[in-house]
């Protein structure tokens, strides 16, 4: 499934709707409003909002906050009807990939489920 991944630095309103709908779908927040609010606060403080897109549509999404060289990843989800086809694994590989590029060299998990795709992504890091 080709995913391609967004880094996104502001929420125009057609995202929002997108994300709401998304993160409706989140055991994190009550409603998808929530991570809205959620991802504007971090974006207002330098964050990042990652955002995987098929086919023209946001199928998931993960929000990036901390230092340049320290990154705090959490609020990761997947849209229910695309879970279990790697692309929580393609979102986190692209999300170190950009961070990395923009000068990060430790990231820190903000779940059990992204500490399990950090490990992934540093043993794919180790090969390469």
């Amino acid at each position: 499934m080709p995913v391609i991944v967004s880094a996104e630095k502001k929420i125009h309103p057609e995202l929002a709707h997108s994300l709401t709908k998304l993160y409706d779908s989140s055991p994190e927040f009550s409603v998808g409003a929530e991570a809205i609010d959620k991802a504007n606060d971090i974006l207002s403080r330098d964050g990042v909002l990652y955002v995987g897109w098929f086919n023209g549509k946001a199928v998931s999404a993960i929000m990036a906050s901390g230092t340049a060289t320290q990154r705090l990843l959490h609020n990761i989800v997947v849209h229910p009807a695309n879970r279990g086809r790697g692309i929580a694994d393609r979102l986190m590989s692209e999300t170190c990939r950009l961070e990395r590029e923009q000068g990060a060299t430790h990231f820190v998990a903000g779940c059990t489920a992204i500490a399990r795709l950090l490990r992934i992504d540093a043993a794919r890091q180790q090969k390469a």
